[in-house]
């Protein structure tokens, strides 16, 4: 199945007309995760069609929801001891990030969204969810504005799915680096999207440590000083 699946993106690549297809296969496959899980998080969703007021509603910039697999490789990439970090989704729309992050035992999760719809959808999402597989239960997530978002003095691991325009995710990364010269700690940072943003983010701040480049995604360290 999976080799027919990968066969069929190939194909699909080279054949602009199997596009709607192919994104109707995805979109099968995203709804029948919701329906097995009883959650909504699918859907693509321009911010200008919610209704609500910020400095950073940028009309290029949509919700989108993320692959389990992709979220759940990057999250198979840390070595680490879950249970001493808090896991924090910048962007976190209807929060399938961190449904999927808590199969995992971090000490906390911690999703942040702007757009009050998506993160009230968000919300229901961690009450309906259901998975055998669930570790971590301690989960909130936050409506704000990740510019603004103050990180607990601890150590975490960082979510990002390609969420905000460069000039935006400029100011949440020195927000970021605020937060550790005040307390030093560890910290690492999952960067989800197409290479030119990873370059062009995490990966052109020379105090990030490139750890390990996928497919779909990137983990960096802070370089403690």
């Amino acid at each position: 199945m999976t080799s027919a699946y990968n066969g069929l993106k190939s194909l699909a690549r080279s054949q602009n007309w199997l596009n709607p297809v192919f994104k109707g296969i995805g979109n099968a496959r995203c709804r029948a995760w919701d329906l097995i899980h009883g959650v909504d998080t699918c859907g693509d969703i321009p911010l200008t069609d919610l209704n609500f007021d910020s400095k950073h509603k940028t009309p290029g910039l949509e919700y989108q929801s993320h692959h389990p697999a992709i979220i759940r490789a990057g999250l198979k990439l840390l070595n680490i001891r879950h249970q001493d970090y808090t896991f924090v989704d910048f962007g976190c729309g209807k929060g399938r990030v961190l449904l999927v992050a808590s199969e995992f035992p971090f000490r906390k999760i911690i999703g942040i969204e702007f757009a009050p719809q998506l993160a009230e959808a968000a919300r229901q999402n961690l009450k309906t969810y259901r998975a055998k597989s669930r570790k971590c239960f301690e989960i909130e997530a936050i409506t704000g504005d990740a510019t603004e978002y103050e990180l607990p003095p601890e150590p975490q691991v960082l979510y990002f799915y390609s969420p905000f325009e460069r000039s935006i995710m400029d100011e949440v990364i020195d927000k970021i680096e605020v937060s550790l010269q005040r307390s030093p700690r560890e910290l690492l940072v999952l960067f989800s999207g197409i290479l030119p943003r990873r370059d062009a983010t995490f990966g052109a701040r020379p105090q990030y440590e490139r750890l390990r480049r996928e497919r779909y995604i990137d983990l960096y360290r802070h370089r403690l000083s």
